[in-house]
């Protein structure tokens, strides 16, 4: 998560599930496990614990495409995930069976589901920030041989979002901007929509079967905005500014 220099404090990493007493004190919190299963784990473990007195608001990272699921191409997004398994080569990857898990779209339904509940028992708000899939400055995949270029094309190509107010639209965010608009939906003093999705990358499918692929909607990021940055060098532009995530917010 990005914060400025003024806004960094001390912190103890601890498992979030054994931060109940942080949650009794805390005023604004966000939930952003990008696995739908585990964010909902985490609602459920932490929101009980929370004082309704203190607490004014809750966001909550969640994905575009948990109300349309069962469509291309949220349906293979969907996939439940399999055990990890040793190949010949000696790589550990999910190639195994069924882990038991929900897919993570259903998982994060199952968290925004856990969420409007608690909201409802409580006296704060409850928000819905919607990424499309992830991309950029996230771990290194042995899987994904071409991670590093992937980082590139994002955190370099890709420093806009696009707006759209709740479950609309299809495509990907990079983290960076994720993380910044998580937390300046979290703190800035108008209260963010209760619904929206910030998308990197706007897509639409070539057909209703997905056997075409997709197509770009948006343009990226003009070239002379993008000189001077290399992610391979270390060289990564700054997140979003909270001037542009407020214009987004309020445009929807």
């Amino acid at each position: 998560m990005f914060a400025t220099a003024q806004e960094l404090i001390k912190a103890t990493l601890v498992d979030p599930r054994d931060a109940g007493d942080a949650m009794k004190a805390a005023t604004n919190v966000i939930f952003a496990a990008e696995w739908g299963a585990t964010q909902n784990e985490l609602a459920e473990a932490l929101l009980a614990r929370a004082e309704g007195e203190k607490l004014r608001r809750v966001v909550m990272l969640s994905r575009v495409g948990v109300n349309r699921r069962d469509k291309v191409p949220f349906e293979k997004q969907n996939e439940p995930p399999k055990q990890m398994q040793k190949n010949a080569l000696g790589l550990t990857l999910p190639t195994g069976g069924p882990t038991g898990q929900p897919g993570s779209l259903d998982g994060f339904a199952l968290a925004e589901a856990t969420l409007a509940k608690a909201a409802a028992n409580g006296g704060w708000t409850a928000h819905i920030v919607r990424s499309g899939e992830l991309r950029g400055n996230g771990p290194l995949l042995l899987a994904d041989l071409s991670a590093r270029l992937v980082d590139n094309l994002y955190d370099v190509k890709y420093q806009d979002l696009y707006w759209k107010l709740g479950d609309q639209g299809q495509g990907y965010t990079k983290r960076l901007n994720l993380a910044a608009t998580l937390l300046r939906a979290a703190t800035r003093a108008e209260a963010p929509p209760a619904d929206v999705a910030a998308l990197s990358v706007v897509c639409e499918n070539n057909d209703p079967f997905g056997l075409l692929g997709e197509k770009t909607l948006t343009d990226p990021t003009d070239v002379e905005r993008r000189k001077g940055y290399d992610m391979a060098k270390g060289r990564a532009p700054p997140p979003i500014a909270d001037e542009l995530i407020d214009q987004g917010l309020a445009s929807v």
